[in-house]
């Protein structure tokens, strides 16, 4: 009986192993190490984002330094949401964006955080078809609380980009607060 199962648990992986051989290409496809599949599919892996997304989602990140509601202006499909731990947490629409920074900004006037900056770290996960992105953006704010006392916000953001007219446009944007994960 044990002979059985050894001999069955050993043929069940050797045939996966060379099912798995005959599916994937050793070559990989562009600059994504996404793996080819009979030239037909590609696989989503986990990339480098292409520059035109990560454009947007500077734009969008970096638009807390100055709380420049005209750079995010364009940068939302009309049926957009934003999540955020600021009240009143949740902004649609074409022009979530802008509700977002005016509620960010608000709460800053109301705390004295001043000299906010936005760093983007490390993008360790990205997925894409042509005309869909998922991606997570590692994210650090800090500011001057009174006293000189500093902020610091850890996080990430979760982002859905969507190709419409020939333009990346977010559909969700989601602010995940690292003491959250």
């Amino acid at each position: 009986m044990i002979k059985r199962i050894l001999f069955i648990s050993t043929f069940s992986l050797v045939a996966t192993i060379l099912s798995i051989q005959t599916c994937y290409s050793k070559e990989t496809v562009g600059y994504n190490n996404s793996f080819q599949i009979d030239n037909r599919f590609k696989l989503l892996t986990d990339t480098v984002p292409p520059a035109e997304v990560m454009d947007v989602i500077k734009k969008v990140i970096f638009s807390l330094n100055t709380f420049n509601i005209e750079s995010v202006a364009n940068l939302y499909t009309p049926n957009a949401v934003i999540a955020d731990d600021e009240p009143p947490y949740s902004w649609n629409g074409p022009t979530a964006g802008i509700q977002w920074i005016n509620a960010v900004e608000k709460v800053c006037k109301e705390n004295d955080l001043t000299k906010l900056k936005g760093t983007i770290e490390a993008i360790n996960v990205c997925q894409h078809t042509s005309d869909n992105i998922y991606i997570v953006v590692p994210v650090s704010y800090e500011g001057k609380l009174p006293g000189r006392s500093q902020f610091l916000a850890e996080g990430a953001f979760t982002f859905v980009l969507r190709m419409e007219n020939g333009k990346w446009l977010i559909k969700n944007q989601t602010w995940i607060p690292k003491k959250g994960m």
